[in-house]
């Protein structure tokens, strides 16, 4: 699921979302060190936010695509992740 939405992420917007996840989008939650992210591709942020934030990953890509206006994007993610709990 959160692989789906960041393939839909342009050059620009995704490395705006790895630039969140660096800076921290959750008080409480430590961000993921930017040597992580800086040249991991699509995939390997998925395995980089499922290894921090285990069962918050999806939330949190959420937030991230919220915050670089990907609002379509974070709508029909949240609507997967509601449909994976029922």
């Amino acid at each position: 699921m959160m692989i789906d939405a960041l393939d839909n992420l342009g050059d620009d917007d995704f490395e705006n979302f790895k630039w969140y996840l660096c800076k921290g989008l959750v008080p409480g939650i430590d961000p993921i060190p930017k040597a992580k992210l800086q040249n991991a591709h699509r995939r390997g942020v998925v395995d980089c936010m499922v290894d921090k934030y285990s069962d918050e990953a999806g939330k949190i890509t959420v937030q991230a695509l919220r915050k670089i206006n990907q609002n379509h994007l974070a709508k029909t993610l949240e609507s997967k992740l509601q449909k994976g709990k029922e």
